[in-house]
């Protein structure tokens, strides 16, 4: 699996200029400034703790960046309400939030982050301690097609243990993810630590959305889903992500709860129970390993919807698992785990002929691998290693890339309608490789720094400020 990293390289800063409101120098608060930015503007943030419950103004292409990123740049809810709030559907993720940590807010739903409507890009920031009496302990996100990249979502939780007062159906510790049409993105964040009291200790996803190359470890719920919770969106993928060391009741890895859900090349591994949990919906599962879970490395609950569908799990490595490698107890319910390895040559345990892994009844296992499969059906390949991109976020007028892998690679970017833009590298990579870019020519806004390798695309996505 590839994460990406961002790095203090080298960057070129420049003076304040035209466009830039800084706090606080210019403005005593965040929100003065924000209330007084025109669309384009950049509020510039200096070190320090900024004790704010912010309302966003209804003013599209903001950029609220820290000069020294969340490490030295706190803005503290108090407890007394949410920490950000954006409620306008003219906020798209030419709006930017990064640089910050946020943390202590309170509110019934969205302690960190409430978007309703609003569709921001929140990069690059810590968001802990902040907590949801319903849901969306660090971030809520409502009819948002919201884009959360790089940050780390860590020690947040959505309702009240074992307490009076605990509202019914907590949902998201982390994340809360609900309604709206296309895509929403998960990108390259640590979630961890999260709790919920009922679904979702790091994520619930309830609309359709892209979650890749996240670490989403040691979370919890008390019920459904201790790292993610999906329930009935149609078009949700989870894509290179580490989901390990979670806890539930049921699903400590995963629940599906309905909906369809696609799985690929991702580790599920050492959860506190099942590494995915079935209760009913439609899954593909494709060249991702389930391993080293204290239950099943799959389980297929009750299933109690009328249309509980069927689940294709193909090319993966199913190992180790204390349970049943896949587990299901309804000859009603389609599964389909053919071309799987178990751990042994000779193919799964219990119902199966070999001493892997064990199958239950109702799953269809053979034909079965007889090496590793992550590989997509080749067993015994090694995949091809991507390289990593080391950058500054935001950039000014020009940035030093690092670029760090083997073989032919191609580095080029694109704005947000998918247009190159600049092409920054074409050749072999033999190691790490330094890159100038030179964005004097480019607009303020949200850009992707792209390498492809072979068939593979890899994005890091990047603000310039100008």
């Amino acid at each position: 699996m590839r994460h990406f990293v961002l790095a203090a390289a080298l960057i070129a800063c420049g003076s304040a200029a035209a466009g830039i409101i800084e706090v606080p120098g210019d403005c005593g608060t965040i929100q003065e400034a924000l209330d007084s930015a025109l669309s384009g503007d950049t509020i510039l943030v200096a070190p320090g703790t900024y004790v704010e419950n912010i309302i966003w103004p209804d003013v599209a292409d903001l950029f609220l960046v820290s000069e020294q990123g969340p490490s030295q740049t706190i803005i503290d809810g108090d407890s007394t309400g949410t920490v950000i709030t954006l409620l306008s559907p003219v906020v798209d993720t030419s709006t930017v939030i990064s640089g910050f940590t946020i943390r202590n807010g309170a509110a019934d739903q969205g302690g960190g982050i409430r978007c309703s409507v609003s569709s921001p890009l929140i990069t690059g920031n810590i968001i802990e301690e902040c907590f949801a009496l319903s849901a969306g302990g660090g971030l809520y996100c409502a009819g948002s097609r919201v884009v959360i990249d790089g940050n780390t979502i860590r020690y947040n939780s959505a309702g009240i243990p074992y307490q009076q007062g605990a509202k019914d159906h907590t949902n998201g510790g982390g994340i809360y993810l609900t309604g709206g049409t296309g895509i929403a993105v998960i990108s390259d964040n640590i979630i961890t630590q999260n709790f919920s009291v009922d679904y979702g200790g790091g994520i619930t996803c309830n609309r359709n959305t892209l979650i890749t190359g996240n670490q989403i470890i040691d979370n919890q719920s008390g019920w459904f889903g201790g790292g993610i919770y999906h329930l009935n969106a149609s078009g949700t993928i989870l894509h290179e992500n580490l989901i390990s060391g979670n806890t539930s009741l049921w699903g400590a890895g995963i629940t599906l709860q309905g909906g369809h859900l696609t799985i690929t090349k991702c580790e599920i591994l050492y959860n506190v129970g099942d590494g995915l949990h079935i209760y009913y919906g439609t899954l593909n599962a494709d060249s991702s390993t389930f391993a080293n879970n204290t239950r099943d490395g799959i389980g297929c609950g009750s299933l109690k919807a009328a249309d509980s569908r069927g689940a294709s799990v193909h090319h993966c490595n199913i190992t180790d698992n204390d349970g049943f490698g896949i587990r299901s107890s309804n000859e009603w319910f389609s599964f389909d785990a053919t071309m799987n390895w178990w751990g042994d040559p000779g193919g799964p345990g219990g119902v199966g002929p070999g001493s892997g892994d064990e199958v239950s009844r109702f799953i269809e296992y053979d034909p079965w691998l007889i090496g590793t499969g992550i590989t997509g059906g080749t067993a015994g390949d090694t995949p091809q290693s991507m390289p990593s991109i080391f950058t500054v976020n935001p950039v000014r007028s020009a940035a030093t890339l690092i670029i760090e892998g083997s073989g032919p690679a191609e580095l080029f970017v694109l704005d947000l309608t998918g247009r190159i833009v600049s092409i920054l590298f074409t050749g072999n990579l033999t190691g790490m490789q330094p890159v100038n870019w030179d964005t004097s020519d480019l607009a303020s806004g949200i850009y992707f720094i792209c390498i492809v390798q072979g068939e593979e695309l890899s994005t890091r996505s990047v603000t310039v400020i100008r």
